[in-house]
Order: structure tokens, then sequence, then C-alpha cells
């Protein structure tokens, strides 16, 4: 079995097939968010530090 060939097949529940989960805007800047002020702020102390 290929890697993505479990996911490609759907699977019916209840008699009925759901839609591939779909990454919003939103849920996109949150992710975004959640990763570049932690890197901005240890960037920031880094540069303070040691410059």
């Amino acid at each position: 079995m290929m890697v993505n060939e479990g996911m490609k097949k759907q699977t019916p529940v209840l008699g009925q097939i759901a839609p591939n989960p779909k990454l919003t805007l939103s849920a996109a800047f949150a992710v975004a968010s959640v990763l570049s002020i932690p890197v901005f702020l240890l960037l920031s102390l880094m540069e303070w530090w040691f410059f």
C-alpha cells in the first residue's frame, strides 16, 4: 500500500461520505501567529544578548 492510498479512499459513515477537511484562512493565520511570535521573541532576545 502506498503512503497516500489510505487517505484517498473515502469511507462512508452512517451512509454518508464526509468531505475532506480544509484549512480556513483564520486557522492559517492562527498557526502562523503561534509559530511566528515565539520565534520573533527568541531571535530578539538572542540579538539583545549577543550583539
